[in-house]
């Protein structure tokens, strides 16, 4: 079954969230008996919980999308109540797996599955990939869904530096399970050459997202009506967007910007959470810059920070794809990146879009900076090459791509 030529007018309902216990179909609501006649496809989205970054937040947005086709979308989660629970758009059904951590949940997600039936089971990240793998082997094989494991960051230098231990362990199988998915989804090219040569996994298997989720309706036609007002952009502001964690090495960042405003009169915002924040304070306290730099915390609206700023300046070690220098273009904002695995430069086009330098180096960050805040920004380009990006072009590139039924 392709999922493409099934389509209704996008009428949201109410949002319906149920715990999942272990009970028969007869007892399920909105379940599919086993024979029925299935009337258009369901995909169910494995989501660890509805809170954290990327990953999270455009595997929502592509569920949203999905949605809007006429599909039925349900996400599973085993954290229901997160700060993106505000995303989904109602319709969409939030199924609560009843498990605190992924190592306990590969039961109570083969009930969830088995209770829905869907057409297809989507995941992202490694550790819940491989829970949503083990808990469809638990699923006798007609009754199975099909699989889609879809891999959002640099596969070999995440297994030694990824932020969560259990995707680290995650890791060491996922040659393994993602040979046996049904069909591995990546967002770069560069993953998918890792997964082939690192992890064995066989190359027809694998696809290339050409389009990822970042970029929904509403969002396309804010940005769409604030690229015809005047510019109110503060001069000198740079942003950074991401996880306060060891990978998006902000405190590379941070000296690049100490020595920078040397210079040029700037200000740095960091938008984010997480464990770092205690060493970020003690580097930015110690060089003296508590007047010029500001850890803002996290937020839903990153598109607030990137408007008002004169540039997006990312400094991670590695990355999926890289979904922030996208929202950056999209807002028409200069970028200046690290050129790390394996997203920036491909979403840069190999730096015609925005500065890559070298992973770690302050000196050439610093440099760069400056080189783009005193160079005029074609933000129309810019705004161009984002526009692949948006949910409706992802999730057709699924529907008519990718064989789910």
């Amino acid at each position: 079954m392709m999922l493409h030529g099934t389509h209704r007018k996008s009428t949201f309902h109410a949002n319906l969230e149920e715990d999942v216990g272990p009970t028969t179909d007869a007892e399920t609501p909105g379940a599919t008996a086993v024979g029925a006649v299935v009337s258009r496809p369901h995909v169910a989205f494995f989501i660890r919980a509805l809170h954290g970054g990327g990953a999270q937040r455009d595997a929502i947005l592509l569920a949203n999308s999905l949605f809007e086709t006429g599909i039925d979308v349900s996400i599973l989660t085993l954290v229901p109540d997160g700060r993106l629970r505000q995303l989904v758009a109602d319709g969409v059904r939030i199924i609560h797996v009843p498990a605190k951590r992924l190592a306990t949940a590969v039961v109570p997600l083969r009930n969830a599955i088995s209770k829905l039936q869907p057409t297809v089971l989507f995941s992202s990240e490694a550790a819940p990939n491989v829970a949503a793998f083990a808990a469809t082997r638990l699923i006798p094989p007609k009754s199975r869904p099909r699989l889609v494991l879809r891999e959002v960051t640099a596969p070999s230098i995440a297994k030694g530096l990824d932020p969560y231990l259990q995707n680290r362990l995650a890791f060491r199988a996922a040659g393994y399970v993602y040979s046996r998915a049904d069909r591995v989804l990546t967002l770069t090219e560069g993953a998918r050459r890792d997964l082939i040569l690192n992890f064995g996994v066989p190359a027809e298997r694998i696809n290339v997202m050409t389009s990822n989720a970042v970029i929904d309706p509403p969002t396309a036609a804010r940005l769409a009506h604030r690229a015809g007002t005047a510019e109110t952009r503060e001069k000198g502001l740079l942003v950074a967007i991401g996880r306060l964690s060891p990978e998006k090495d902000h405190l590379t960042l941070i000296g690049a910007f100490a020595d920078l405003v040397k210079r040029v009169p700037a200000r740095l915002v960091i938008v984010g959470e997480g464990p770092m924040r205690p060493a970020l304070e003690d580097t930015i306290a110690r060089l003296d810059l508590e007047d010029r730099v500001t850890l803002a915390g996290a937020t839903n609206d990153p598109f607030a920070w990137l408007l008002k700023a004169d540039l997006l300046v990312t400094s991670s070690k590695f990355e999926g794809l890289g979904n922030v220098l996208i929202e950056a273009l999209a807002c028409g904002t200069a970028v200046v990146s690290t050129d790390c695995p394996y997203g920036p430069r491909e979403v840069l086009e190999g730096g015609r879009l925005g500065g890559l330098v070298p992973v770690g180096d302050t000196k050439a960050l610093s440099k760069a900076i400056e080189l783009a805040l005193n160079t005029p920004t074609d933000r129309a380009s810019l705004r161009r090459a984002a526009e692949r990006h948006t949910t409706r072009q992802a999730a057709a590139y699924l529907i008519s791509n990718l064989e789910l039924g």
